[in-house]
């Protein structure tokens, strides 16, 4: 049976933005997309004059299909990553750079979550592709195949023996070029006949246009959208592919009572988090470090040994990339959040909060903590910047979700499949980005008779319980909620 078209309004231009409205269009539908940052001018590059606080407006993300238990986004991976490599066969910069990724142990022992994704590795056939340190064969086969030189050794600090941590080197991960990414596929939208607006007013979504259903009494429709430049926009679907900013504080920055009620129905799925970010920039004139740390020699690192909590919890994961080709080396620090007392009507809350991002002028530093843990982490991996002074500083917001997986479903509130949600972390979901928008159009083209594999996953899902750090609240350890204002 032939696909209805659709006029679909999608609300945000970021990754997951971006993806599903090229999906969409393939599959028929009329896109009208609806940004209120300025990335057609900026081309996702902005300067600290446009405020963007977005995930997707990073210089580059994390790429890997290392995934535990969890053979379902292993699978995502892999054939996202297949695509990656397809596109960058057309481009002079590629937008996948295949440095491949160390996972670095919390000790000289391989963590239960790696030998999850080991066993996942074999079951798939990869297993040739991981090379576990500590393991004399995998040291061969990888010096026999040229990743030898990625296998770094690591003093553990403090250790009687001279011991190194363990680590697992996956020559199936590397990093993309975000903000290129982005851009490249908002071109790659336009194309096809997808259509933007963007701007502070004319592209700012400030609220649901909703009329009475004549199917479903019980529930309103919605057709169509309001800007903040008061112009109505019809549409038979508002699909929100939501950064934290547009989710959760669209309050606080759009006019509409109605777009907080309704937006604020992801609360139980959903929260922002920070992660906080730190450059060091290299001279190019010293051409040790410029080689020591570029792509060819140094792959992306994580660690999953940062400080913890004092019940145990482990309060955020260190990484670090390779230089850009501008000489920057770019490490993150995940785990805060920024619990404020929440909106009346807000469906779900943590004794009355719920984290939102901070405003901008107060994300131009890290938390202590956060200083503190990423310099440990640079003492022991990248020990010529141990004393350097950071060359920038700031906090990206993103979207955690309460299982770690997307959510994106048609939102049950709304009759006639009138809104739909595609978001749930562009940190994550960088890596999907060329065939994320396929898998989410098959969920919005069929609902529960979807062919994707992550359907499941995916689907709105009040049921589950709260984990992945959500069920923390204003009283974890992770919370640095009035700092500001």
């Amino acid at each position: 049976m032939a696909q209805k078209q659709k006029r679909v309004a999608v609300v945000g231009a970021g990754i997951f933005g971006l993806s599903l409205a090229i999906g969409l269009q393939k599959s028929g539908h009329s896109v009208t997309v609806f940004e209120r940052y300025q990335y057609d001018k900026n081309k996702y590059e902005p300067d600290e004059d446009d405020k963007v606080q977005a995930a997707s407006v990073d210089v580059n993300k994390i790429f890997r299909a290392s995934y535990g238990k969890k053979l379902h986004y292993q699978r995502l991976a892999m054939e996202s990553r297949e695509a990656w490599l397809r596109i960058n066969q057309g481009l002079g910069d590629a937008l996948f750079v295949e440095c491949g990724m160390l996972r670095v142990q919390p000790s000289d022992e391989l963590a239960a979550l790696e030998k999850e994704t080991l066993a996942n590795m074999q079951r798939d056939g990869f297993r040739d592709t991981q090379f576990v340190k500590s393991d004399a064969r995998d040291r061969e086969r990888a010096a026999r195949l040229g990743w030898e030189g990625k296998l770094l050794d690591f003093e553990i600090p403090g250790g009687a023996h001279h011991e190194t941590f363990d680590a697992v080197l996956d020559s199936l991960g590397g990093l993309t070029r975000c903000s290129a990414a982005c851009y490249h596929f908002y071109k790659l939208a336009a194309s096809a006949g997808v259509k933007f607006v963007f701007g502070p007013e004319e592209g700012a979504f400030a609220s649901f246009i909703e009329k009475t259903s004549t199917v479903d009494g019980s529930r309103p429709k919605v057709v169509g959208l309001k800007t903040k430049d008061g112009r109505a926009h019809e549409a038979d679907v508002v699909a929100i592919a939501g950064k934290s900013k547009t989710i959760f504080s669209c309050s606080l920055f759009f006019s509409g009572s109605f777009s907080t009620q309704l937006l604020s129905k992801l609360s139980y799925h959903l929260e922002s988090a920070a992660g906080s970010l730190v450059t060091f920039k290299i001279d190019p004139e010293n051409k040790a470090l410029w080689d020591k740390y570029s792509p060819e020699k140094f792959p992306v690192i994580t660690w999953k040994s940062a400080p913890r909590a004092k019940d145990g919890k482990d309060t955020g994961s260190i990484y670090v990339f390779p230089r850009t080709s501008d000489g920057i080396i770019k490490i993150g620090y995940r785990g805060f959040t920024n619990f404020e007392k929440a909106p009346d009507g807000v469906p779900f809350t943590q004794d009355g909060q719920w984290s939102i991002p901070l405003p901008y002028d107060d994300c131009k530093a890290v938390p202590p903590q956060a200083e503190e843990a990423i310099r440990t982490f640079v003492s022991i991996f990248l020990p010529e910047f141990d004393k350097a002074d950071f060359d920038t500083t700031k906090l990206c917001w993103y979207t955690d979700s309460l299982d770690n997986s997307f959510v994106i479903d048609y939102v049950p509130d709304y009759a006639e499949n009138s809104v739909f949600v595609c978001t749930g972390g562009s940190g994550h979901g960088a890596k999907f980005m060329p065939v994320l928008g396929d898998h989410a159009a098959d969920v919005f083209n069929n609902a529960d008779n979807a062919t994707s594999h992550m359907r499941t996953h995916w689907r709105w899902r009040e049921d589950v319980p709260r984990r992945n750090g959500l069920e923390d609240g204003p009283g974890g350890p992770r919370n640095i909620g009035g700092r500001s204002r």
